[in-house]
């Protein structure tokens, strides 16, 4: 491409000899006629400044030949326009975003610095790298076991120790402690107030979360924001809070505030909940379901207590009772017996057979006479009858 100045000047070898004001003035112009419509450069930014209405920056590349950085410009109008379409879409310039800004390039000869004087930003480009940069984390979460670390802790039966990760000013926290105090569980509070979004926020939720992890006095740990864009949530989707929420110690409930999308945060925490008062009130209804098996339990024992007495007082009556009524019963079987038994002397007694007409013979050895052959004539016998006895001789046998 041919540039002509009426200022230029030809070297001895024919080439073209300019001043450094003149150069840089060629340099740009060449840059304008081969950009006329602008361009688009993608990268990633780095270095971000705001001075007064303007911003600065530094567009970076890792490449084969190295890093590779451009100066990038942006003022007051052109910032406006491009904040304006990232807030659209919840999005905001920071640090480490990969973004296709639209402009011209421009050399500053002061400085000695070619710049690209941005103008536009394609946010498609922004969200679709933000995109696949958190599905390559998820990836990797799952792949290596991360996402389920924390689920697997087991939430105690009644936790009431809570470690809260919060922002002090966060409405989102407000309403929860309010949700807690309101629920008439004695709960005990530990906050740790962090911030909850820009460069700090990822650094200084990590070490609440190591904070809370070390302490035994903690039965489970909050990790709350309360909405926000997507810019603003950007640091619950770090890698580093991910890995810190696997190896707490406690369960972690997450109630960051996405009303649409889980940040990666919620993806590895124990529970995740969309809001911080949905949060406060997972716990809550955990507790209060504890509550309620209580009181089952104990209307159960107590309703088997009172069974139990009631059958023991039951066995007790027919106990008493047989213990008056056996001896009388005993006694009365006894007394039938006595009378039997009486009976049967009585009809055994051998008086009772005399006086039907019986008669017992003995003879003179006293012996029963049961045969007439144990007897002869002339032998003195002894009857015994009714109300006495008879003696006779024998005068005769006969069989």
């Amino acid at each position: 491409m041919a540039v002509s100045s009426q200022n230029d000047l030809l070297h001895d070898d024919g080439r073209p000899s300019f001043t450094v004001a003149q150069f840089v003035d060629v340099l740009n112009q060449v840059m304008k006629q081969a950009f006329d419509g602008g361009v688009w450069v993608e990268g990633e930014i780095e270095g971000l400044k705001q001075t007064g209405p303007n911003m600065y920056f530094t567009l970076v590349e890792q490449s084969s030949k190295g890093k590779m950085t451009l100066n990038v410009n942006l003022f007051r109008n052109d910032l406006s326009r491009v904040n304006r379409k990232l807030s659209e879409q919840g999005l905001q310039l920071k640090n480490g975003m990969k973004v296709k800004l639209q402009g011209s390039p421009d050399y500053y000869g002061p400085f000695g610095k070619l710049s690209l004087i941005a103008r536009d930003v394609d946010t498609t480009f922004t969200l679709g790298d933000l995109a696949l940069k958190r599905e390559e984390l998820l990836r990797k979460l799952r792949d290596s076991g991360v996402t389920e670390k924390n689920k697997r802790r087991p939430l105690p039966l009644v936790p009431l120790r809570l470690g809260i990760i919060s922002s002090a000013e966060a409405a989102g926290w407000a309403d929860a402690r309010q949700h807690l105090s309101e629920s008439g569980i004695a709960f005990h509070v530990n906050f740790c107030a962090v911030r909850v979004q820009g460069e700090q926020a990822a650094p200084m939720v990590v070490q609440a979360l190591d904070y809370f992890s070390q302490r035994a006095d903690i039965d489970i740990v909050l990790l709350m924001r309360g909405g926000g864009s997507k810019s603003d949530l950007a640091a619950f989707d770090e890698e580093s809070i991910a890995l810190a929420i696997a190896r707490c110690q406690h369960p972690v409930f997450t109630g960051i505030g996405h009303q649409i999308d889980r940040s990666i945060a919620d993806e590895v925490a124990h529970t995740a909940c969309k809001t911080p008062t949905a949060c406060a009130d997972a716990v809550i209804e955990h507790v209060s379901s504890f509550l309620v098996d209580l009181q089952d339990t104990a209307a159960r024992i107590a309703n088997a207590t009172r069974s139990a007495l009631q059958r023991s007082r039951t066995r007790l009556t027919v106990s008493t009772e047989r213990l008056r009524t056996i001896p009388k019963n005993n006694l009365e079987r006894q007394r039938q017996k006595v009378v039997l038994a009486d009976q049967k002397v009585r009809l055994l007694d051998p008086s009772a057979t005399l006086a039907r007409g019986w008669s017992i013979t003995r003879d003179s050895r006293g012996n029963i006479v049961r045969d007439v052959s144990s007897v002869s004539r002339g032998e003195e016998l002894v009857t015994t009858v009714h109300r006495g006895t008879v003696r006779s001789t024998i005068t005769e046998v006969e069989q």
